[in-house]
């Protein structure tokens, strides 16, 4: 009995020694076998927007913000005429009484967002011959230039009664100070006669404001004006680099007032890592994954061939996907760039890896979306899962399609580095893919449309949910917004807008982007102001999206308005619409978990780039099919997870039996001792 006694004891102390080893190795061991760090971060960050009137408010990055900081919104101030003239009725009653109904229009279309101010002279000091003198100071400052409250400029216009002089040059000088001298600014006078506080002539006060800033433009509208004030209002107009409307009711005065106040086109913002293409494959720099930004100027004469290079780390493969941006104001332009990447070269293993590309001519126009191009370094190859892919040789060539383009495009690059996953997870994948691509035929009612202001691109969409939307958009501009979708799902759209607004511009397209920002669908919905060519309200419009793509994210939903055409006489009116979005389909639990990121990349390097995390999936095994045991690893899903793989967590499991076994025989040797004494 004392042998089993001394054997039990023995054995006991064998397992709670074999467990503390286990308990002190297994950490240590996982530790050695997870890596969790990441590409580097750029703080930098380039901006191309220009913020207006009814600038998008959305969330940005810090070095987005910075980056824009510089950009002020634009402003505006508008001038009323109040002197004594204005008591004529002849305007379905006093004009005054007219240009305020027309103030109050034109302040109700406004945006919160816009940023306006309120003058008027004449409404203080008589126009008595012998008080000239206070009656051309009479200029007040009714409401400061900031956001639009619609509360204060109302009680401002209500209060306003015409009695004395129409001193414009002075108003038109307190109106330019309170401006200021930075951002878009603009002034609209509006008035029925001429300056009766000359000198300084109106005409000179105009062109020397005009002088002192680009960004400056003085608009007029003549109200029930005679020939001399319209000549003059003219005058004012042309030497101020703006427009001169006339107007004879209250009707056709808020017209032309919501026309002056237009807010420009907000321009797509930009981001990325600044890097630049080389002209020659040995001054090419390596991108890491990441987004980058540079700018390129096409060449009508033929296709400019550019270079950089990636390192694709084992078991992956590569997506490029190159956006060039070209926009530019409210008028149709023909331009076209054509981004065409024409060879991938593995350099360090030629038989390794095999390039495919899509190339895209981008159209220049808000009407037909961002077209962007796309490539791919794909290990097709069984044997291939870990070849050398460290020095890929990437060659774009881009070329001018169309008008001369007379600025630099911005380009913005993205680079993935995607895992490859085993076959029998690849199968397993593939039988849970969305590929019906008809039209969607569920009910999309368009009902109870949440107000919300969209994105100038993809950097700064707004992120929205299943539901129903309304937003504005100008001729020239873009609207983006962002839905998470899962894997399994594929968002549907539908839109519907009223006749034209601005009488012109009479298109709004719409579609969807995938996760690497690639159209994936497009629809144009045309609409007219003539009720004769169309119903009240266009069509209601879908857009479908048959998710062949094996990726899971943000989707990316865009709305898009032709350029206004030269010789129309109204663009930049707010055009307003709706659109729903829902997802169709279930989400697929166990799809992949990778997802493309769109962060700023690290900055471009003369050596490859090492990606980390990714030599850390391959160290653990992305892609083989099975484990001795039968068990499939797919160490890359397991890492982004925040895992420690299969092997650590074999050890971890054998460490929970090993203590419980301990504990039995402790137990039994313990029960044993007791019956032996």
């Amino acid at each position: 009995m004392s042998h089993v006694k001394q054997g039990s004891r023995a054995t006991a102390v064998c397992v709670l020694v074999a467990a503390c080893l286990l308990a002190w190795c297994a950490p240590a061991f996982a530790t050695e076998t997870q890596t969790t760090s990441q590409p580097a971060e750029s703080s930098t960050a380039i901006s191309t927007e220009t913020r207006t009137l009814s600038s998008s408010t959305v969330k940005t990055s810090e070095a987005e913000a910075s980056a824009s900081e510089s950009s002020a919104d634009a402003k505006a101030a508008l001038i009323l005429d109040a002197s004594f003239s204005m008591l004529e009725e002849d305007a379905d009653g006093p004009r005054i009484d007219a240009a305020k109904k027309a103030t109050h229009e034109l302040i109700d279309s406004l945006p919160a967002t816009a940023q306006m101010g309120l003058f008027a002279y004449g409404a203080q000091e008589s126009n008595a011959p012998d008080n000239r003198e206070a009656g051309c100071r009479d200029i007040q400052r009714l409401v400061p230039v900031g956001e639009v409250d619609k509360e204060e400029f109302g009680s401002a216009i209500d209060g306003l009664t015409p009695k004395g002089y129409t001193p414009m040059g002075n108003a038109l000088r307190e109106a330019a100070e309170e401006l200021g001298d930075e951002g878009e600014r603009s002034i609209i006078l509006v008035s029925d006669g001429i300056d009766t506080c000359a000198p300084p002539e109106v005409c000179d006060v105009a062109k020397e404001l005009a002088g002192e800033g680009v960004d400056l433009a003085i608009h007029t509208v003549g109200f029930k004006a005679d020939e001399e004030a319209r000549a003059e209002l003219e005058c004012i107009a042309e030497a101020g680099g703006g427009q001169f409307l006339e107007a004879a009711d209250a009707s056709s005065l808020a017209e032309s007032l919501k026309f002056l106040a237009q807010r420009g086109v907000v321009k797509y913002q930009t981001a990325g890592t600044p890097f630049e293409f080389a002209d020659n494959p040995e001054d090419a720099k390596w991108l890491g994954e990441g987004q980058y930004l540079t700018t390129v100027t096409p060449d009508r004469s033929g296709a400019t061939d550019r270079y950089f290079r990636t390192s694709v780390p084992p078991r992956h493969n590569a997506r490029m996907v190159f956006t060039p941006v070209v926009q530019g104001d409210a008028m149709w332009q023909h331009t076209e760039v054509k981004v065409d990447p024409a060879e991938g070269i593995n350099e360090g293993d030629p038989a390794c890896g095999e390039f495919r590309g899509k190339d895209e001519i981008a159209s220049g126009g808000p009407g037909f979306g961002i077209d962007s191009a796309f490539a791919a370094m794909n290990r097709v190859e069984e044997d291939h899962l870990e070849c050398d892919m460290s020095d890929i040789l990437v060659k774009i060539q881009i070329s001018n399609a169309g008008d001369e383009v007379a600025e630099d495009v911005p380009i913005e690059v993205g680079v993935f580095y995607e895992p490859i996953p085993g076959k029998e997870q690849a199968d397993d994948w593939e039988d849970r893919r969305v590929y019906s691509a008809g039209e969607f035929q569920g009910e999309m009612p368009i009902a109870n449309s949440q107000p919300v202001s969209g994105g100038t691109g993809f950097n700064d969409a707004v992120e929205i949910t299943e539901g129903s939307y309304s937003d504005r958009i100008v001729p020239g501009e873009f609207k983006f917004f962002k839905i998470p979708v899962a894997y399994g799902q594929r968002p549907v759209i539908r839109a519907k807008t009223p006749p034209s607004v601005a009488r012109n511009a009479d298109t709004i397209a719409m579609g969807i982007y995938d996760p690497l920002r690639v159209k994936a669908a497009s629809q144009r919905m045309s609409f007219f102001d003539d009720p004769e060519e169309s119903d009240p309200e266009a069509p209601n419009q879908y857009v479908w999206y048959g998710s062949d793509t094996p990726y899971q994210g943000d989707f990316y939903v865009w709305f898009g308005m032709d350029w206004a055409t030269e010789g129309y006489d109204i663009a930049g009116v707010d055009q307003p619409f709706e659109f729903e979005v829902l997802l169709d389909g279930e989400p697929a639990n166990g799809g992949p978990d990778w997802t493309p990121s769109h962060e700023n990349g690290p900055e471009p390097s003369d050596e490859p780039i090492t990606f980390d995390a990714a030599d850390s999936a391959a160290t653990t095994s992305a892609s083989e099919d099975e484990s001795d045991d039968g068990q499939e690893v797919n160490a890359a899903s397991d890492e982004q997870d925040g895992g420690f793989g299969l092997v650590p967590t074999l050890l971890g499991g054998l460490l929970v039996l090993l203590l419980v076994a301990a504990a039995v025989v402790f137990f039994i040797v313990r029960k044993q001792r007791g019956n032996w004494q």
